[in-house]
């Protein structure tokens, strides 16, 4: 039986048809996070106003950070995101195994071979769309960045879109959150990242197609990026590129980022401002709390990050706080970093244990952690 969430349901078919909203659930969504309904840009200013005196939030930064690309808001294509469906942050209750793993940039043969050396896809599939699921009723979370930086970064994206559909026919989820490269993309698809000549701009011209065409909510791929969460919180575990939510709770944070793709199309500070969820670096560094105390503002015990494959340890590797408040899962998996091959962190619930371990593509599996279970 199709498993129902009031969180993740059907939006139209026409306008989004391989979101993430295609994902059921019959586990109860642990918070149902209000949204600010803008209409106009003073609305959202008063409402973001009051919520930064509400919250008392460490918003400083985030203020002074005016960081904008010079490109033209899409206002004129006919389609808007159907936040109910698609929210900025999705929530899911605990599943029995939570597997994570960010940054492929590109690298769809290394993450293919990874998630069918783990079961997480049933076998290797002969094209990216054939993805199939054989992990049941667990959940894989994807933090971001699977564009540039490597040579196949559209068959990451065809993958991950089939995956998502054929997960949920057994009671699954695959949560994918944008990373920074994506966020840039969506912002300025010829910026200098993907026009690199790893970026993901001459692989979409090599197929004969236009960057900003594919960019565009007109696109399939384009559509299913605009759709995407910016983070997600799975039971006691939250999951964001760069992890730096500025002490915010949830319900504030979500509609920070609802308001920054509703009034400037991801064109924001929240999104691509150097201090922002997807682009920050270094934030856990300000004292050692400060994971911890992150981690408690959105309702979680541990962060799960990516973005930079050098934070808290060795490159290639699963690194983490001596508190476990906060992940690293960067490991460079891309076959132009190559710092490995690529890891999948899994989390599973033994008793009243969370068990968190390191899954390589070799096939060997590294305790990283071992704590009181998170909810």
């Amino acid at each position: 039986m199709k498993r129902t969430s009031p969180r993740l349901r059907f939006g139209p078919v026409l306008l989004v048809p391989l979101c993430l909203a295609a994902c059921a659930d019959s586990r109860p969504a642990v918070i149902d996070a209000p949204v600010v309904d803008a209409t106009s840009p003073a609305d959202v200013s008063s409402d973001l106003d009051a919520a930064t005196d509400a919250t008392g939030m460490d918003n400083a930064v985030m203020a002074a950070d005016t960081t904008v690309f010079d490109t033209v808001p899409r206002a004129d294509v006919p389609w808007s995101r159907d936040w109910a469906a698609s929210p900025a942050i999705v929530q899911l209750a605990r599943p029995a195994a939570l597997f994570a793993v960010s940054d492929v940039h590109g690298g769809y043969a290394r993450l293919a071979a990874l998630l069918a050396r783990h079961g997480i896809l049933a076998s290797m599939p002969a094209t990216p769309d054939a993805a199939r699921w054989g992990a049941g009723d667990s959940d894989l979370v994807v933090v971001g960045d699977m564009i540039d930086k490597g040579p196949q970064a559209l068959e990451v994206v065809d993958l991950l879109r089939a995956l998502q559909i054929d997960a949920a026919s057994s009671g699954g989820h695959v949560v994918v959150t944008l990373g920074n490269h994506e966020g840039e993309f969506l912002v300025d698809p010829l910026n200098s990242k993907a026009t690199a000549a790893d970026g993901v701009d001459p692989e979409i011209t090599a197929m004969g197609l236009d960057p900003n065409a594919v960019a565009s909510p007109m696109n399939d791929r384009g559509r299913w990026l605009r759709t995407l969460p910016f983070a997600a919180r799975i039971g006691g575990w939250f999951f964001a590129h760069a992890g730096d939510t500025h002490g915010r709770d949830v319900a504030t944070l979500e509609s920070a980022l609802h308001n920054a793709v509703v009034l400037h199309d991801y064109n924001d500070p929240e999104v691509i401002g150097t201090s922002s969820i997807l682009e920050s670096r270094d934030w856990y560094t300000v004292d050692t709390a400060t994971p911890s105390r992150y981690a408690a503002a959105v309702g979680a015990t541990h962060i799960v990050m990516g973005h930079d494959p050098h934070a808290l340890g060795a490159n290639g590797v699963i690194a983490l706080t001596s508190d476990a408040a906060l992940f690293r899962i960067d490991c460079g998996m891309s076959p132009d970093v190559n710092y490995s091959n690529g890891v999948l962190l899994r989390v599973r619930r033994i008793g009243a244990t969370d068990v968190a371990e390191a899954l390589a593509a070799d096939g060997s599996v590294t305790p990283v952690w071992t704590g009181a279970a998170a909810p």
